[in-house]
């Protein structure tokens, strides 16, 4: 049987990273990922690795050498959707993509 980390890590592009589920969603939810993935914590599983995308939704795109496999934004957008919703998070799947839009006056006063 794999670990937490070991299935986490079989979604694409969650081995890129791997130092923020590290240090930041294992810890946030309180996961030792050390542990056997069980029918118990797979909701667990399927919200880490919502938080990654969430985290991926907002990093710059780049290619290196054009050797590097990507997605586009919109996969890791309907994926950690998909998973918040699964997993019973739904209130933040209606915050991912959201365009910030800032409204006020401008004046062309110097």
């Amino acid at each position: 049987m794999a670990t937490i980390r070991e299935t986490i890590l079989e979604y694409p592009s969650i081995g890129d990273m791997e130092g923020f589920l590290e240090k930041v969603v294992f810890v946030k939810r309180g996961i030792n990922p050390e542990e056997q993935c069980t029918t118990d914590n797979i909701k667990q599983v399927g919200l880490c690795v919502a938080d990654t995308y969430a985290m991926l939704i907002n990093s710059p795109d780049f290619t290196e050498n054009k050797l590097s496999i990507s997605h586009p934004r919109s996969y890791y957008i309907q994926t950690a959707r998909q998973l918040y919703i699964e997993n019973g998070e739904p209130e933040k799947a209606a915050k991912l993509g959201k365009k910030i839009i800032i409204r006020g006056r401008a004046r062309n006063a110097w």
